[in-house]
């Protein structure tokens, strides 16, 4: 939840130019940056009660802080410094993000970790709409300095609670003495078993197939005549509805099911929903589209945070979950910016098809992977699929 995604319309709003506009999107590259120091997360922290605690207690006062300072900025008079303070908020989220995902590993037990993804998934959907949808209609009633107000009021409630964890490592567990924050954790990472053909082969596949599609809808219905209203409330509620629901179904799946089927059901729902889409771009209606693209979505996250958290080490669980999960952002953020050009170039309904025959080849890949039998237990987490594949 952050103003960072009203912030490009209410600049347009303002009469900011597009070259302002776009240069918003920079500051994404933050959620990048932080695996350079999610080492030193892991790392320093006031042991042994509360070391991601401690990350925690700092960081998020402080986002706080920036957003009421943030709150005093002309957003359009002051463009250079709203740009600085806004690549500051972003840093400091991505710290609370390093805290948070580390945190998570240590506290979830390995069979809860599909709910508790997918709380986790439901609720970016839900922070999207409050962030974009509820802060721009705050922001058009109230101004926008009282809206960041007010959000930064909603970020200090975590603080009542945060008191009450406590987080511990155990000593003796292997896979804290074999790892330490730094390079050599990033290393060991990668020769983990499963890590570079899930991270590095299907996961992008998967996410290019997810977040391609998803660039499109909003100008495709642009181009069919939709209004912008009606466009934002179908992408923002109905879409993080269905992506709620799909994460939500998905949770409990994953304990019954597996890693492993799961994700062949999602990847053959996202499958199925890129047709739907694929209707569109040849003249049907969009609401099923983006409803049916959501739900594939917040399924296919689920899955992918779960096993996610599988290869995390406690030791260094803050940067072993922001390196997995940045790399998946980074595919994802390639694959939105490629889609409007690709469709302007070979036209939506080609453009579709290319991200339905990337989730075809993940579907392909995962079935290979998961072959004979996909894993019933978190205990057989990802490596699982490497020993199938043989």
């Amino acid at each position: 939840m952050s103003p960072l995604t009203a912030l490009p319309a209410v600049l347009r709003a303002e009469g900011a130019p597009l070259r302002q506009v776009g240069t918003v999107s920079l500051v994404n590259l933050m959620v990048l940056a932080k695996v350079l120091w999610a080492p030193l997360v892991d790392r320093y922290g006031r042991r042994p009660r509360g070391h991601y605690r401690t990350w925690l207690a700092v960081t998020q006062p402080s986002i706080a802080a920036l957003l009421l300072a943030l709150a005093a900025v002309d957003v359009t008079g002051d463009f250079t410094l709203l740009m600085a303070m806004a690549c500051l908020l972003g840093a400091l989220i991505g710290t609370q993000d390093i805290a948070t995902d580390g945190l998570a590993v240590r506290l979830i037990d390995p069979d809860d970790r599909g709910r508790a993804n997918a709380l986790q998934v439901g609720a970016g959907f839900a922070g999207a709409a409050v962030g974009g949808a509820g802060l721009l209609a705050l922001a058009e009633h109230a101004g926008w300095s009282w809206s960041v107000v007010a959000l930064a009021g909603v970020c200090l409630l975590p603080m009542a609670v945060l008191h009450r964890i406590a987080e511990t490592v155990e000593s003796s567990s292997p896979s804290a003495s074999a790892a330490r924050p730094g390079r050599r954790a990033v290393r060991s990472l990668v020769r983990q078993p499963g890590v570079a053909v899930w991270a590095g082969v299907l996961v992008p596949l998967v996410w290019m197939g997810i977040m391609l599609p998803q660039a499109l809808i909003p100008p495709l219905l642009v181009d069919r005549g939709w209004p912008l209203g009606r466009i934002g409330l179908l992408t923002v509620l109905l879409g993080g509805a269905a992506g709620i629901a799909g994460a939500s179904v998905t949770g409990r799946l994953v304990a019954r099911l597996g890693r492993g089927r799961v994700l062949l059901m999602g990847c053959a729902g996202q499958l199925a929903a890129t047709g739907v889409l694929l209707a569109v771009a040849v003249g049907a209606q969009g609401a099923v589209a983006v409803a049916a693209l959501g739900l594939a979505r917040g399924a296919l996250n689920t899955v992918i945070f779960t096993v996610f958290m599988d290869f995390c080490r406690p030791a260094t669980a803050g940067t072993d979950f922001t390196l997995l999960s940045a790399w998946g952002f980074a595919v994802a953020v390639a694959a939105q910016s490629a889609g409007p050009p690709l469709a302007g170039a070979v036209g939506y309904g080609a453009a579709v098809a290319v991200a339905g025959m990337m989730t075809a080849v993940a579907l392909v890949w995962a079935r290979a992977l998961y072959g004979r039998e996909a894993p019933d237990s978190p205990s057989e987490g990802a490596e699982h699929a490497v020993q199938d594949a043989r």
